[in-house]
């Protein structure tokens, strides 16, 4: 488990097939001196287990189910990751409970800066993203999602047009600066976990053939 606060960015160095999909090596100056081997840790929102740790570097493998419902599979050599260790019990909860268990990807459709209007003011960037309109009742105005292992809050939300939807988040400077936002351009494909909470409770409600009833459109 994890909470959406990114830690740190790190490096791929090695990119390699292998019969269970592609194994890569990340460098990392402070997230991999805390890892040990078989420990958890979130790669652009996405968990993995470490394989193997040198003093800079670890070793992950992403596995083909996982290539195929995420953006591992087109990371590079040379390409910066999102870096998160696991939630501990002295750990603070910054962001929101992720699982690192990605439901889908979604596409950036918008970069927006938006400049300061005053000199105690800062920049902030606004990023519109489109996801499928299946995933609709789980995405909630001012609700938490995490994108590419960010914890946001939804900032505005659209009805469906055609087979998808879309959702606005801001970002602060600091995290333009510190996590792969600062590098997202239109186009781009992103990790999407939505909230865990809003989905148990929507999978109770659809157990109760009274409530299921209501629920359909």
């Amino acid at each position: 488990m994890f909470t959406g606060i990114v830690e740190e960015k790190g490096i791929v160095t090695k990119k390699a097939a292998t019969g269970e999909g592609f194994k890569f090596t990340v460098r990392s100056k402070s997230i991999a001196k805390t890892l040990a081997k078989s420990d958890s840790v979130c790669i652009n929102g996405v968990c993995h287990t470490v394989t193997s740790k040198g003093k800079r570097e670890f070793e992950f493998t992403s596995m083909h189910e996982t290539l195929k419902k995420t953006n591992i599979g087109e990371l590079k050599t040379g390409d910066e990751v999102n870096l998160e260790g696991s939630l501990t019990l002295n750990k603070k909860i910054g962001g929101h409970f992720v699982f690192g268990h990605i439901d889908d990807t979604g596409v950036v459709t918008s970069v927006k800066q938006i400049k300061a209007k005053g000199k105690k003011d800062s920049d902030n960037w606004e990023y519109w993203i489109k996801i499928h309109k299946k995933h609709a009742q789980f995405v909630i105005y001012v609700g938490s999602i995490a994108v590419d292992g960010v914890s946001l809050t939804v900032a505005e939300v659209t009805k469906p047009k055609g087979n998808f939807f879309e959702i606005k988040v801001a970002i602060i400077p600091y995290t333009y600066n510190y996590t792969l936002f600062g590098k997202l351009k239109k186009g781009d494909r992103v990790n999407l976990e939505f909230d865990f909470l809003g989905k148990y409770v929507l999978n109770l409600l659809a157990a109760n053939p009274r409530i299921k009833k209501l629920m359909k459109p």
